[in-house]
């Protein structure tokens, strides 16, 4: 991917806000069904950004809009730190191989990742809530 950017100066996928690909979307509606897998999976995307790095990252990655109601983005109104790539990993990796079928869908894995976030830091932890908030923000809820 990284090679993929420097040749052309786009990227596969856009993590921060995946519809500047041009067909990914970045929120969840009742629609999305009707998309091609690749760029329906723009809202994981865009959850683990948003879990992961937060809506204003402080490390130099670009901010992340958040959904308002239907496929539309907004600045965000507040912030929601994010909790890490490590942390964020270890929530979809368990989610995945502990929770996750091949039917998942959205909410699904949402609940999946909720769980997981309980298993690994608690229900009611900080980091539980942070799973919720990243999830609401992409309009899973």
């Amino acid at each position: 991917g990284e090679k993929i950017m420097v040749k052309s100066n786009t990227a596969l996928r856009y993590m921060h806000k995946p519809s500047l690909d041009g067909r990914s979307v970045d929120c969840w509606t009742n629609t999305i069904a009707s998309l091609d897998v690749h760029f329906s999976s723009g809202v994981a995307n865009h959850f683990f950004y948003l879990l992961s790095e937060g809506t204003n990252p402080t490390n130099g990655f670009p901010a992340s809009p958040v959904c308002t109601s239907g496929n539309t983005t907004a600045t965000a109104s507040g912030t929601l730190v994010g909790i890490g790539r490590e942390m964020a990993e270890k929530i979809w990796y368990r989610a995945l191989t502990v929770y996750m079928t091949s039917s998942t869908n959205y909410a699904g894995a949402r609940n999946a990742t909720l769980k997981a976030a309980e298993d690994l830091y608690g229900n009611g932890s900080a980091t539980y809530n942070t799973v919720a908030a990243a999830w609401s923000l992409v309009n899973v809820n």
